[in-house]
């Protein structure tokens, strides 16, 4: 007879959790989410300052490459003609017959970065010569408006050619 009421007590277990418990368990949830949101925004805008700095430092290296394999000065040149970098640029060469050549176009940059340069701001632009130096060596800055701590970019074009990427503190407001 025992064991027939111990069969009984177990069948009746509960298992899983209840309404109340599933209500709360998401609650909490939710004020986690809304912790973490906004620090996961600054992450990922960290991230993608980094991948834009890269994405530049490549297009630069591109540029020098394709100036000494052509034996032609290339030129990098901003898309909005001023120092405003964030709009996009591409990288050109002008062939034998005086006609501009795109090699690559740079579309406008995600989430509105503040990218400038003093030097390169349209009328003289980033030339590279054909032995891989530039004509006029300049800086580039970039970061977000609401940047935080060392989020800030900046670029250094030397006469090489080469690009020299550095990490600094956000401007202050």
């Amino acid at each position: 007879m025992k064991n027939s009421n111990l069969k009984v007590a177990t069948a009746s277990r509960q298992q899983g959790m209840t309404l109340i418990e599933l209500m709360i368990a998401t609650i909490i949830l939710a004020i986690l989410a809304s912790v973490a949101v906004p620090s996961m925004k600054s992450l990922f805008e960290r991230k993608s300052v980094f991948a834009i700095g890269d994405l530049f430092v490549k297009s630069v290296k591109l540029a020098r490459l394709e100036a000494i394999q052509r034996g032609r000065t290339v030129r990098v040149i901003t898309t909005s003609g001023t120092g405003d970098w964030s709009l996009g640029w591409s990288i050109e060469f002008t062939d034998d017959a005086g006609v501009i050549q795109p090699i690559r176009s740079f579309p406008e940059l995600p989430s509105s970065p503040v990218f400038t340069s003093n030097e390169y701001d349209g009328t003289p632009v980033l030339t590279i010569l054909p032995t891989g130096q530039v004509a006029t060596v300049g800086s580039f800055d970039l970061y977000y408006a609401d940047c935080v701590g060392d989020q800030r970019l900046g670029f250094n074009i030397l006469l090489s050619g080469l690009v020299q990427k550095g990490v600094s503190s956000c401007p202050s407001i």
